[in-house]
């Protein structure tokens, strides 16, 4: 019997073009929390820039919508809600009902995206690999807010996987951004460039396991 790959997520607009970039693979639940992702600027400083993007971004997202479908095209995303039946709601991904699910379907891998923090115990009991996106959404609007400021033309996005010592980088990749790009074009940045390399390192793990099964009979 294959085992199922897990989406772990929270209510964000961009974790339906995860799903569908990844579903393919062997994606047969997503497991949502209640509510955004939490995000908590490191200064007062960083908060009050993090009010402004967010102030901001709406107004960004009208000015910018050919850039936007520009970047949706390229590679291409997919934004269709997530089929129901797919979906089951906790009230967090640290409580019980989410470890009594992901007992249930027994992943061969679990990926997490724009989720609450999860607690290093939680994450202890997962027996597969678990990879998520980094920068947050919110984390990474600020480092743009930062390069725009400064002027340089890249920041980063990284894939990172679970392991004993915490989370470790296992992919990254710089996002080129071009001279009409602002902090509502910078989610669909980071999608086209961290989707791919998404899919490529589950594409390994799927991989090894196999490998694994093999050498195992």
């Amino acid at each position: 019997m294959i085992r199922p790959i897990v989406l772990l997520m929270g209510e964000h607009r961009t974790s339906a073009y995860v799903y569908h970039a990844i579903r393919n693979l062997g994606v047969t639940h997503v497991i949502q929390e209640d509510g955004p992702s939490e995000h908590r600027p490191a200064s007062i400083r960083h908060w009050l820039t993090h009010v402004y993007v967010r102030l901001v971004s709406p107004v960004m997202r009208l000015s910018s919508r050919a850039r936007i479908q520009e970047l949706k095209r390229r590679y291409p995303l997919n934004d269709e809600p997530i089929p129901f039946h797919h979906t089951l709601r906790v009230t967090s991904l640290n409580d019980m009902k989410t470890m009594m699910w992901l007992d249930r379907l027994d992943p061969q891998l679990i990926v997490i995206h724009e989720a609450g923090p999860i607690d290093p115990s939680v994450l202890a009991r997962f027996d597969c690999p678990v990879l998520t996106v980094k920068p947050t959404m919110a984390e990474g609007q600020l480092e743009a807010y930062w390069a725009f400021r400064a002027k340089p033309d890249v920041c980063e996005v990284r894939i990172e996987q679970w392991t004993e010592r915490g989370w470790s980088v296992v992919d990254r990749s710089l996002l080129y951004i071009g001279g009409t790009d602002n902090f509502a074009t910078y989610p669909y940045l980071q999608l086209t460039t961290g989707l791919p390399l998404l899919r490529h390192q589950i594409e390994l793990l799927l991989k090894e396991e196999v490998y694994d099964r093999r050498t195992a009979k």
